[in-house]
C-alpha cells in the first residue's frame, strides 16, 4: 500500500512540476513579432539569416530577459531556430527589438522561394520560449510578412476596371 501511494505522490507531482513556473510568473507573456528576415552570407549548404524580433510587453514593470530560442516557419514549413543570450529589457507598456543570427540550409530556402512564387503571401509562426531573470516565458505567434498581391505590381484585392 505504501510503495502504490509512493507512486501516486511521485506521479502527481511530476504532472504539477511543468506548471510550477508558470505560477509564479506574473502578469502576461510578451508579444514576439517578427518584422525582419535579412540573408547573410551564404555557401553551398548553409545560409545565414538575421531575424529581428519585436517584443512587446503589455505589463506595468519591466521584463528583463537573458536570452530567446526559437523556431521560425514560413508558409507552414519550418525556416530556422534561433538562439541567442542576449540581455534586453523591456520596459513596462513598451516595447524593444532583438537581433539574432541564425542558419538554415541553403536547399531550405530555394524550397521557400519556390513555394512564394507559387502564393505570392508569405506568413510565419514562431513559437519559443523566452528566458528571463523570473523564469521562462512561452510565446507563439502568427502573422504575415508579405501580403498578397505584393509581388504583382498590384494592391491585393483591388477591382479596377480598364479604360
Amino acid at each position: 500500500m505504501r510503495l502504490h501511494r509512493a507512486y501516486l505522490y511521485l506521479f502527481t507531482v511530476t504532472l504539477l512540476f511543468p506548471g510550477c513556473a508558470s505560477l509564479f510568473m506574473k502578469g502576461e507573456p510578451p508579444e514576439v513579432l517578427v518584422t525582419n528576415v535579412t540573408p547573410l552570407d551564404a555557401t553551398m549548404f548553409e545560409q545565414r539569416l538575421r531575424v529581428d524580433l519585436r517584443i512587446r510587453n503589455p505589463n506595468e514593470f519591466d521584463y528583463h530577459l537573458i536570452g530567446i530560442d526559437f523556431t521560425l516557419s514560413l508558409n507552414g514549413k519550418r525556416l530556422t531556430r534561433g538562439l541567442g543570450s542576449k540581455e534586453l529589457t523591456i520596459p513596462r507598456l513598451g516595447d524593444a527589438v532583438m537581433t539574432i543570427d541564425t542558419s538554415t540550409s541553403t536547399l531550405d530556402i530555394v524550397r521557400q522561394l519556390l513555394q512564394l512564387s507559387q502564393k505570392q503571401e508569405l506568413t510565419y509562426d514562431i513559437k519559443g520560449v523566452l528566458h528571463s531573470t523570473d523564469g521562462r516565458l512561452p510565446f507563439d505567434n502568427v502573422g504575415t510578412l508579405v501580403e498578397p498581391g505584393m509581388f504583382s505590381g498590384s494592391p491585393a484585392g483591388s477591382h479596377t476596371t480598364p479604360q
